[in-house]
């Protein structure tokens, strides 16, 4: 015969064991987080940088939440690309003044194989993150205009002057008419992907490192596609 205290405690035990149950059977019939998708919609357009966590906490949702809402909005993360600043119509003629100018002068004495061209490029030393942005699924990424000339390039200008170099014409803003921009740099780039430094020594190294695993007609190719461009 059960005591007062046995029939007690399996009555509590029975309690329990049925509560756990209802809750996991609610949590198994609970339906999946939504959201507004015009809410969303509206906060990735207004910061197209902002990452899924800061999305989530702001709509009070979770990561794998925002993850779903954004494939049905069809927002796909795309990089940065920088491109040249935005020509006024002055530095438009500038430029095709400057151009006809240097493909007459390669006709009547090709100066190709004497070019020498240089620029100055930011190496960092972490390479696995770069900018991106939320955009629609068939958008082209958001464009930024590159840096104006600084007081050190035109340093370097003075000095190749002073060595006795002639200073070719170079369009305002005309990165796509620069072989260390739209050749060099955009290879080397590609070397440096997921490249992680410590030091600037070990910068110097990559460097050195890209510089050698190039042949002759890497610099060649990409001076000779001037004419075309």
């Amino acid at each position: 015969m059960l005591s007062k205290r046995d029939i007690r405690a399996f009555m509590l035990y029975e309690f329990k064991r049925e509560g756990s149950e209802d809750l996991e059977n609610e949590e198994r019939e609970r339906p999946e987080t939504v959201i507004d998708n015009d809410e969303l919609r509206e906060a990735v357009e207004a910061n197209p940088r902002a990452t899924v966590r800061s999305l989530a906490e702001d709509l009070n949702v979770s990561t794998e939440t925002i993850f779903r809402h954004l494939k049905e909005i069809e927002k796909t993360k795309k990089l940065d690309k920088w491109v040249p600043h935005e020509l006024n119509d002055y530095q438009k003629m500038c430029r095709f003044e400057f151009c006809f100018s240097l493909i007459l002068r390669n006709k009547n004495d090709p100066f190709l194989s004497r070019l020498i061209t240089c620029d100055e490029k930011w190496i960092l030393y972490d390479n696995r993150k770069r900018t991106g942005q939320w955009l629609d699924k068939n958008e082209a990424p958001k464009h930024f205009s590159k840096p104006k000339l600084t007081p050190k390039k035109v340093m370097t200008l003075q000095k190749l002057n002073e060595l006795g170099y002639e200073t070719l014409p170079h369009p305002a803003y005309s990165p796509d008419l620069a072989p260390t921009d739209f050749h060099f740099f955009k290879h080397f780039d590609n070397f440096l992907t997921e490249k992680i430094f410590r030091n600037d020594e070990d910068i110097k190294t990559a460097f050195e490192a890209f510089i050698e695993s190039r042949t002759p007609d890497f610099y060649a190719n990409g001076i000779n596609k001037l004419v075309s461009r």
